[in-house]
């Protein structure tokens, strides 16, 4: 019996709507956490919406679900384009695509019910791990492999690095880290795991991936080529070289080597390489052609990610200056500084991919003016969030400088965490009018061809 075929891009379009909905269930979590801070009040009673049980939630889901399931669309959408061939397997891409939405499902259920390891950024227990490697990274990682081999150009696109190594480094990361549950590893040891393990999940895989994207994204929307691949390759080496490595600047006020904190404190200032590679990348491969970012929605999103990339970076090098770390660890800045990076680069470079991914393979085009609401309520809405985070945190550091009693700190920072909530609150808006459209856009009847900018080709 012959089985039907599987339509091409069924898998990336899997995920990429898969990857909108957690989108908005993760944010919206993530506005109920900010509310126990700004309304302590509210919602009590209820257990299992408290801030001790929604935090991880939304830590892991935003992590997980929406930035990676959107990672891994965009891999089996741009990596059969870049190889001039067809996805290895569309149903290994499917059977990864559903794996990956009941393994969410089931890690938040359990992380809501109290089953986490207790680290941070790490919060999955150790059968929910075994199941991400099994499930998740793996069918995703072969796909990509098998994919590239059969390739028929002969150049491998920046882009197509950065998706290997990330598939290379990130499992391997994650599984050495999520071993400290495995092999029972306690005391100082499990602090430096669990945050070079937390360190490296931005650097490893959040950070280089939303680099991806835009390597292929900016070239493909403005018709012009890459401004030059010898800044792709020092920011491609420098990347795993330097990023991978300063996870301890996380405990500059643990007991550890002093020579592991000097370390981790160079090696975090030596991040400006390669984020001043990319970005001088990326703006220069937009010269000339600005003007799109008015006109081409994708572009606008990935533009804007790139641009937050500029204040993120500057932070990310020198906050972890023993100077600098001193005054802002453990503060409201950091939460800031956090979301500058999964939410004011990455979510907006890869919300571009999705946009630009969906439209071509429905040939059709998402609703002008949803996308205009969408995109204004999450950028104003993420600038006052980010910055009242920033100037909470500001207060907070200088109210320890000046021994001044933590209660009145919490008080002093206390209108900034309503500025906070309100901000999440038109960020979340913003996302369930995306879910909106993107169901409207898929059961639309309507088709249309994709226009000549937007074709442009990428060069490999």
């Amino acid at each position: 019996m012959l089985t039907k075929k599987i339509p091409d891009g069924t898998a990336s379009k899997t995920m990429f709507f898969s990857s909108i909905l957690w989108l908005a269930i993760g944010t919206t979590l993530g506005f109920v956490t900010s509310l126990k801070l700004a309304y302590p009040d509210i919602l009590a009673g209820t257990p299992y919406l408290n801030f001790g049980h929604i935090r991880p939630v939304h830590v892991m889901t935003v992590s997980f679900m929406w930035i990676s399931m959107a990672f891994g669309a965009a891999i089996l959408y741009m990596t059969p384009l870049l190889c001039g061939t067809k996805l290895w397997s569309e149903r290994l891409g499917i059977f990864n695509a559903w794996m990956w939405n009941l393994g969410g499902f089931i890690a938040d259920v359990g992380l809501d019910l109290g089953f986490e390891s207790g680290r941070e950024y790490s919060d999955f227990i150790w059968p929910v791990d075994v199941y991400v490697m099994a499930f998740i990274l793996a069918p995703l990682a072969l796909n990509l492999y098998m994919t590239i081999l059969q390739r028929k150009v002969k150049g491998i696109y920046p882009t197509l690095w950065i998706f290997m190594a990330c598939l290379l480094y990130f499992p391997t990361e994650y599984s050495l880290s999520q071993s400290v549950e495995i092999f029972h590893v306690t005391g100082l040891n499990e602090a430096l795991l669990t945050w070079w393990s937390a360190h490296n999940l931005f650097g490893l895989w959040i950070t280089p991936m939303s680099m991806a994207v835009a390597y292929y994204m900016v070239p493909k929307l403005t018709g012009n080529p890459l401004y030059s691949h010898k800044l792709a390759h020092l920011n491609f080496w420098s990347q795993f070289a330097f990023y991978s490595t300063p996870g301890a600047h996380h405990l500059m006020g643990a007991p550890i080597p002093e020579w592991l904190k000097s370390f981790a404190s160079v090696s975090g200032v030596l991040i400006l390489v390669p984020s001043m590679a990319f970005l001088a990348n990326i703006l220069l491969t937009m010269y000339g052609k600005w003007r799109l970012f008015v006109e081409v929605p994708a572009l606008r999103w990935v533009a804007t990610g790139t641009l937050f990339a500029i204040p993120l970076n500057f932070q990310g090098g020198f906050q972890q200056t023993r100077a600098i770390n001193w005054y802002i660890h453990g503060t409201h800045w950091i939460v800031a500084h956090a979301h500058l990076g999964i939410l004011g680069f990455s979510t907006f470079v890869e919300i571009g991919g999705t946009y630009y991914g969906i439209e071509r393979l429905l040939r059709k085009k998402f609703n002008p003016t949803l996308e205009l609401w969408h995109y204004w309520l999450t950028s104003i809405g993420f600038i006052i969030f980010w910055t009242s985070l920033t100037a909470a945190g500001l207060i907070q550091a200088a109210a320890k400088v000046y021994e001044v009693p933590y209660i009145d700190s919490v008080v002093a920072t206390h209108p900034y965490m309503v500025a906070r909530s309100w901000g999440g609150f038109l960020i979340i808006t913003g996302q369930w009018i995306f879910l909106y459209n993107a169901y409207r856009t898929a059961t639309s009847p309507s088709t249309v061809s994709t226009s000549p900018v937007a074709e442009g080709a990428v060069s490999t």
